[in-house]
């Protein structure tokens, strides 16, 4: 090989071994010397697709965009209460008022939810389908924003008359409130406001409501039946300290009413056995009265007391009747009740209501979050004394219903025993027995028997 042969096969050698250099073209090719090396290809990219952009108020409610959260917040609420109720009568009663059937099923079965809206308004709808049929039991809002008010509350709702029936069904002693509470208003369509003082130790309320609601939560009509019903009660004495709770509630109510189609009635509704699911029914034992009447007046006066585990409570309910072609009307009666808890745990107050609340159970059965293990629960022990005073000489002689061969009415003496067993603040099993005593003039008292069983569920 010549001299420049071998110098030629180096130059080629090196080439082949050294790195590429800036000037080296893709694929192994050397740009000229001198010149910059072209580009590198770009890699290839995904273009997004074009969104057009939503208005702000579509995406971001204006409630949202001013911080004022006024999306209605939403949680369930509801009661299953079932029953098993048996009556036993002598035959001279069952003449008197009637043959009474034993019942066995649902007394409430309610679901329905509840919320608020931002710090201005709550909410509440709930219906009652205990015996096939849909009727709302509290349908309104509340309106908490008002200046020098409370609360607003629009819709079909309670009354705010007695404390047996501000107390909530989920918190009453007994598995029915005393025969008086017939002398209640109950639920009807209206609008009320609530004020309380500011430690909570005073509470007012007034509301005009439309007068004969169905128990279906309808009214209709062109009449005037319209009623005013005010509220006032106190709480002298209230310790909530650890270990002592005390308190002694005392209040009245009062409410001037016009009576749907001038007629004012209280009879037990139309039923196969004694377990009424009717949202306040009408005691059996007492008969049935209907008064033609211009106007009526409802009285109440209440006081209860809870010392620890020991409590009592009381309420006299009365009426005027202004009779259309008779005589004034008067009615009235008073219950008597007093309980104590074996466990020492104490009734619950809710100081706002001014009404009876939930039981804190010191030693649930079932384990409740936050609550110590897993104990017996506790146990109540209670006893109730009633009587009703449904006579007057002015009565129209009834036609139909307990005490048709009788007139002027009658009276009634009802004595009430209890015991309540608190699974947890949820659950409770109760057990009742009753013994009524109705009498009317010229026929003998004549005791009627009542024992009550009930297993219930709340949240």
């Amino acid at each position: 090989m010549t001299r420049w042969a071998a110098w030629g096969v180096l130059v080629v050698a090196g080439a082949i071994s050294a790195p590429a250099s800036a000037g080296d073209l893709p694929g192994g090719t050397t740009a000229p010397v001198g010149e910059p090396a072209p580009p590198s290809a770009p890699a290839p990219t995904t273009v997004a697709p074009t969104v057009p952009d939503l208005p702000a108020s579509v995406t971001n409610p204006l409630s949202e965009r001013l911080g004022l959260g006024l999306k209605p917040t939403f949680e369930l609420r509801g009661r299953i209460e079932a029953d098993a109720v048996v009556v036993s009568q002598s035959t001279s009663s069952k003449a008197l008022i009637g043959d009474l059937q034993n019942g066995y099923g649902f007394r409430r079965a309610r679901i329905g939810a509840q919320g608020i809206v931002g710090d201005s308004t709550r909410w509440v709808a709930e219906v009652d389908f205990a015996n096939g049929n849909f009727r709302p039991r509290d349908l309104y809002v509340a309106l908490t924003a008002l200046p020098g008010l409370r609360e607003l509350q629009v819709g079909y709702f309670r009354e705010p008359f007695s404390l047996d029936g501000a107390t909530s069904s989920r918190f009453i002693t007994f598995m029915e409130r005393s025969p008086l509470n017939e002398l209640d208003p109950a639920r009807d369509w209206g609008i009320a406001g609530r004020w309380w003082s500011e430690n909570e130790r005073a509470t007012f309320a007034l509301g005009a409501f439309r007068v004969g609601t169905s128990n279906g939560g309808f009214s209709s009509g062109d009449g005037g039946n319209w009623a005013v019903t005010t509220r006032l009660t106190g709480l002298p004495i209230y310790t909530d300290d650890e270990g002592t709770f005390r308190l002694v509630h005392i209040g009245g109510a009062f409410s001037h009413r016009v009576p749907l189609n001038g007629v004012v009635r209280y009879a037990p509704d139309a039923q196969s056995n004694i377990l009424d699911v009717n949202d306040s029914p009408a005691s059996p034992f007492l008969p049935t009265i209907n008064i033609p009447a211009s106007s009526q007046q409802l009285y109440n006066l209440q006081a209860a007391g809870v010392y620890g585990p020991f409590s009592m409570q009381s309420e006299w309910f009365g009426t005027a009747i202004q009779q259309v072609g008779g005589g004034p009307i008067f009615l009235h009666g008073f219950y008597v009740d007093a309980s104590y808890f074996l466990t020492g745990e104490h009734r619950g107050y809710n100081r706002t209501d001014a009404a009876f609340s939930n039981v804190s159970v010191l030693r649930p059965l079932v384990r409740s979050p936050g609550k110590p293990a897993t104990g017996f629960g506790a146990v109540e022990l209670a006893a109730r004394f009633a009587l009703g005073d449904f006579t007057s000489s002015n009565l129209p002689q009834p036609t139909s219903g307990p005490f048709a061969s009788a007139s002027q009415g009658a009276r009634l003496l009802q004595a009430t025993f209890g015991a309540n067993w608190y699974l947890n603040e949820y659950t409770r099993i109760m057990l009742n027995y009753t013994m009524a005593t109705p009498e009317a003039r010229g026929t003998p008292a004549l005791p009627v028997h009542v024992f009550g069983f009930r297993t219930a569920i709340f949240w």
